[in-house]
């Protein structure tokens, strides 16, 4: 099936069965719920103005509960759900309005930009969370890139203990990152390299794959002669400064951020999956409402008796089968628009409800997935 379902709505005097049994082979139909008896009509002008404003409500609640679905998915690694439902079995079997949170007798607008609203705070909480996670999760890997890369460009802190360090008032020490196919030269060349250079005093640190971490201790009166000599050798001199708590002061705190980051991360985890099924929820209201507003626009109301004028629409969702999206919309353009030529018309033709945005039926996309450009 096609991850993108339709929200249609048709004139009340479609017969259902006609498009049932016509659409059959190329898509699932499921009564869409949309309380058309119970919602406030309005005025025309101001369903006209809605009209407009629920597009683009409703793109930004769309993006919102995507936005939350890719976070949920790469959380935990599996397709999100509603409340424990497959998406498109909830908006296409279980969704009912929820009254006790949207009061149907509510004005229109103002019920569309309460419900826009909700989703927009689940957005703002959503960034604060992310930001949090994310300035964790930049620590961490601000550890870890200390921590890797050869001897060049890595952190020493790790690799070097008090007693490789000698510091006084005269003599310093030197940190040298040498080749390893270098070692015999280094180690017949390097007391020669400037005066006063301590013998015997160079010794192997730590090795990678490339490279060797040599310590040698040096007078500080020579010690800039060294390093210039070293560099015309093609040895890389490591500035380094040793602090005798940095290394265990930088572990405890990458455990701690570490167990803050878990802590967060699993935090985040549980709010994305009660809020995916929230703002999926609320986005499905605005699709209701959205639907109920264009098809009031376009049907307009009907008498129904003792009843009074009642809005004159029937609305439905139906998912694709895959790859029939476009024959679909070729099919439904014929039953609902009129013209039979159409079929004759090649693939890239511009065919009402096959390409373009207007449709001989009011028609809204709703997603159940992020959609993949």
């Amino acid at each position: 099936m096609e991850p993108q379902l339709w929200g249609i709505a048709l004139k009340m005097e479609e017969d259902e069965i006609n498009l049932r049994e016509k659409t059959s082979q190329m898509c699932n139909i499921s009564e869409f719920k949309v309380p058309g008896d119970s919602l406030r009509v309005g005025t025309l002008d101001s369903l006209m103005s809605l009209s407009d404003d629920l597009v683009k409500l409703d793109m930004i609640a769309e993006g919102t509960t995507m936005k939350v679905y890719r976070q949920l998915l790469e959380l935990k690694g599996e397709e999100p759900t509603v409340n424990g439902v497959k998406i498109e079995l909830y908006a296409m079997k279980q969704f009912v309005w929820d009254e006790a949170k949207f009061q149907m007798k509510t004005p229109l607008r103002e019920l569309s930009e309460s419900i826009s609203g909700r989703i927009g705070g689940l957005d703002e909480e959503l960034k604060m969370k992310m930001t949090e996670v994310n300035t964790l999760k930049g620590n961490l890997q601000g550890f870890d890139r200390k921590q890797q890369g050869n001897l060049m460009m890595r952190g020493l802190t790790d690799l070097v203990g008090e007693n490789d360090i000698m510091e006084t008032e005269y003599m310093t020490t030197v940190m040298v990152v040498v080749p390893r196919h270098s070692y015999k030269q280094w180690n017949e060349t390097y007391e020669k390299m400037a005066d006063y250079v301590v013998p015997a005093s160079a010794k192997l640190l730590h090795e990678d794959i490339e490279y060797g971490l040599y310590r040698v201790i040096v007078f500080k009166k020579t010690v800039d002669a060294f390093k210039t000599a070293a560099r015309e050798n093609r040895y890389s001199v490591r500035e380094f400064t040793f602090e005798p708590a940095k290394a265990s002061d930088d572990e405890a705190k990458r455990q701690t951020d570490q167990t803050e980051y878990n802590r967060l991360n699993q935090m985040l985890t549980n709010w994305c999956q009660i809020n995916f099924a929230e703002a999926y929820t609320m986005m499905l209201h605005l699709k209701a409402i959205r639907i109920f507003v264009e098809s009031v626009l376009r049907y307009g109301l009907k008498s129904h008796g003792s009843s009074g004028m009642r809005p004159n629409f029937k609305s439905y969702i139906i998912q694709p089968k895959r790859g029939q999206a476009d024959k679909l919309r070729k099919l439904m353009a014929i039953m609902y628009g009129g013209s039979a030529s159409l079929m004759e018309e090649d693939g890239d033709s511009t065919v009402p409800g096959a390409g373009g945005e207007f449709f001989p039926y009011v028609s809204v996309s709703i997603d159940t997935a992020p959609v993949v450009l």
